[in-house]
C-alpha cells in the first residue's frame, strides 16, 4: 500500500476559518479528525494504514515524513505525526508488526572529544551528543551528556549503574563505554526493542575493532518489566539490596508524553498527580533499598501544564523521594533544546511562557 491508493485519493480536508472538516472516501463529513471515524466505520482500512506506517518507518522515514506522505488530494495533511507515532507503538505492543531500529550511517567518535564534567547547577546542551551509537530517534530520550556527567562524577569503573526507565538505552550505552556494569528496566516493548538494538550495534562496532575494546563482563543487562518491582527483577540477576552505586532515572512527566498505548502499569498513562506520585513513591522505596549507603540517585523530571496552569511535578516528585528517606544533595536546572512537544504551543496567546527547563535532582542515601 502507498499513500496514492484509491481510498486516500478520495479523502479531502476542508478548512473554513478555524474549523476543519474531513470528507472520508465514504463521503461522510467529519469534523477535525478522521481517526475516530476510521476506527469505528473502516477498521480494516485503518489497520492497513497503520501497518503502512510501520512499513514506511522500517524504510527509514520519520513520523513527520510519514505524515507528509499521507497528504490528501488537495495537499492538506490528514493527521499529525503524533497519531502515526501512537499507532506504530500500538502495532508493536500488540505484536501486529515488527519494527526495525535504524542504525547510524557512521560512528565518528567513540567518546566525545571535547567533553567536560559540568561545574554549575545550570546545564545546557544545545546539541544532543551523538557519539558511539547514540541517536535521537526515541522520543523523550535524554541527552547522553546527562548520564555521562553523572556516571563519571559519582562512580568508578566496575561500579553498578541502574536505570529504571531505560528508554532508548542511553544510560546503558554510557555505562558500557565507560566500563561500568549496568542494568536497565523499561515497561515499554518499544523501548526494550530500541535499547536492545542499540547495544547490539555497539557490540558489533567493537568487534570490527573500530573502538576501544568493550569489557564483556560489563555488558548491560536489559529487562522488559515494571520499575515498581525493581527489587524482584534485579534479584533474578543476582543483584541484592545495597548493590547499586548510582541510579540514573528519567521517568515520564505524567501523561504529557505517552510511551505505551496498551501496557498496564505504565506511568505515562497516568494523568492525575496524586496517583502518579503514589506509584513513584513505590518506585522510590525500592530504589532506596537497592542503593548503597554512600550511593547516589539522580532523577530528571519536568513540570507540566494542565488547563493552562503549571503543575510543579518536579518538586512533587522531589518531596516523594525525600519522604522515602533520600536526602537532596543538589538541584540542577537543565535547559531544554529542540523539544518537539513545544511546537504545539507556539502562537497560543493563552500561554505566557513555554516550559524550557527540567529539574535534575541528585539524592544521596
Amino acid at each position: 500500500m502507498t499513500s496514492s491508493n484509491e481510498t486516500l485519493r478520495r479523502v479531502e480536508v476542508r478548512c473554513n476559518g478555524k474549523d476543519r472538516f474531513v470528507k472520508c472516501f465514504c463521503n461522510k463529513l467529519v469534523q477535525k479528525s478522521i481517526v475516530p471515524h476510521m476506527k469505528k466505520d473502516h477498521p480494516e482500512v485503518w489497520k492497513e494504514w497503520c501497518l503502512d506506517f510501520v512499513r514506511l518507518w522500517n524504510e527509514g522515514k520519520s513520523c513527520k515524513q510519514i505524515m507528509k506522505t499521507y497528504s490528501t488530494s488537495n495537499g492538506r495533511l490528514l493527521f499529525s505525526w503524533t497519531v502515526i507515532e501512537r499507532e506504530i507503538r500500538k502495532a508493536v505492543e500488540q505484536n501486529e508488526a515488527e519494527l526495525k531500529v535504524s542504525r547510524k550511517d557512521s560512528v565518528k567518535e567513540w567518546e566525545p572529544s571535547d567533553f567536560k564534567i559540568e561545574a554549575t547547577t545550570v546545564w545546557n546542551f544545545r546539541r544532543r551528543g551523538e557519539w558511539a551509537v547514540h541517536k535521537g530517534d526515541y522520543r523523550g530520550n535524554w541527552s547522553p551528556q546527562v548520564p555521562r556527567n553523572l556516571i563519571l562524577k559519582y562512580t568508578q569503573p566496575n561500579d553498578w549503574v541502574f536505570d529504571p526507565f531505560v528508554g532508548g538505552g542511553t544510560t546503558l550505552i554510557e555505562a558500557w563505554i565507560t566500563n561500568r556494569k549496568s542494568i536497565g528496566i523499561d515497561i515499554s516493548p518499544l523501548a526494550y526493542k530500541f535499547s536492545e538494538e542499540r547495544l547490539i550495534e555497539l557490540e558489533e562496532i567493537d568487534k570490527r575493532k573500530l573502538s576501544p575494546q568493550l569489557n564483556e563482563t560489563s555488558r548491560p543487562i536489559l529487562i522488559l518489566g515494571d520499575a515498581r518491582y525493581s527489587i524482584k527483577l534485579l534479584s533474578t540477576h543476582g543483584i541484592k539490596d545495597g548493590d547499586i552505586d548510582l541510579i540514573c532515572a528519567h521517568p515520564p512527566y505524567l501523561n504529557s508524553l505517552r510511551y505505551t498505548e496498551t501496557v498496564e502499569g505504565d506511568l505515562s498513562r497516568i494523568g492525575d498527580v496524586a496517583s502518579f506520585c503514589e506509584e513513584i513513591g513505590e518506585i522510590a522505596r525500592q530504589l532506596y533499598t537497592l542503593l548503597k549507603d554512600d550511593g547516589y540517585c539522580a532523577i530528571l523530571i519536568g513540570d507540566v501544564r494542565k488547563q493552562n496552569r503549571m503543575i510543579p511535578l518536579g518538586f512533587e516528585v522531589m518531596n516523594v523521594f525525600r519522604q522515602k528517606g533520600f536526602r537532596v544533595k543538589d538541584i540542577i536546572v537543565k535547559l531544554q533544546n529542540q523539544d518537539q512537544s513545544t511546537e504545539f504551543y507556539y502562537g497560543k496567546s493563552s500561554l505566557d511562557y513555554l516550559i524550557a527547563h527540567e529539574h535534575l535532582f541528585i539524592f544521596s542515601k
